[in-house]
């Protein structure tokens, strides 16, 4: 009799057990994106490392899957997966995301040809450049209603390594990148020797964790996040994770110049 109760006791209590491994994991979409993001173990890039380490303060585990940006993005907007790692604040991402605090500073840099002579201060300064941009990113209001108006000449790929081999090979003037981004990028290439960049940044921003609104945990994991992340910032973890992964990014590019805030 008694070996019948434990049975059916365990039979009861394997959904409940289920549910509860199932809450205390949040799968997460990712990106190529070194430093920051990598399908590289143990730690997926420093963005990653500092999600999952603020996650881990609340006893929350976090699962990567790696994707085009697109389908990243898409994956998690329809609830497929929780959220994604990392993105800047935008109006059409806020319809369907929960935007969580400030994870790192964020910054644009246009990268030109060394033997270009290139100077710039205001967005009206590009309009006689042929600029590359990557599909899906943010490059900033300003610059991005320009590209809309026509007023300055823009050519999308879905390819960062793409846009540097059409600059080094002299089919577009500028791209803009990350400096961080762009430096490994460009190493890998072999172009570092042909290509620099502009100190001024086009575009100054936070990257953030994203949790779909469709995910009815979302709330909660967006919470227990913050959390962990302060707890993180408070402790001078971030910092130092930041900058050690980061050594040859010039301090500049470790702020955000104008105080920005994401709100729905």
């Amino acid at each position: 009799m008694a070996t019948l109760l434990c049975v059916a006791m365990v039979h009861i209590l394997a959904p409940q057990l289920h549910a509860e491994e199932s809450d205390s994991t949040v799968r997460l979409t990712n990106g190529h994106w070194p430093p920051y993001m990598e399908n590289t173990p143990p730690h997926f890039g420093v963005i990653s490392q500092i999600v999952t380490l603020a996650f881990a303060k609340e006893d929350i585990s976090v699962t990567y899957g790696f994707f085009p940006w697109s389908r990243a993005r898409l994956l998690a907007q329809k609830g497929l997966r929780d959220g994604s790692v990392a993105w800047t604040c935008r109006g059409k991402l806020l319809k369907f995301f929960h935007f969580s605090d400030p994870i790192v500073a964020h910054n644009y840099a246009l990268f030109h040809r060394k033997d270009m002579d290139f100077d710039w201060d205001t967005v009206k300064d590009l309009e006689s450049y042929r600029i590359g941009l990557t599909q899906d990113y943010n490059y900033g209001e300003e610059f991005e209603e320009a590209v809309a108006a026509g007023t300055i000449s823009a050519d999308s790929t879905t390819s960062d390594e793409s846009n540097f081999r059409k600059l080094a090979a002299g089919r577009i003037d500028l791209f803009p990148m990350e400096p961080a981004v762009g430096m490994g990028m460009l190493k890998e290439l072999g172009l570092s020797d042909k290509i620099t960049f502009h100190t001024t940044p086009l575009q100054s921003d936070y990257l953030y964790l994203i949790l779909s609104k469709r995910v009815p945990e979302s709330g909660r994991y967006l919470e227990k996040f913050n959390e962990g992340l302060s707890e993180l910032r408070a402790s001078g973890r971030l910092e130092d994770l930041i900058a050690t992964s980061l050594p040859d990014l010039p301090a500049r590019y470790l702020v955000v110049e104008d105080e920005v805030q994401c709100v729905e």
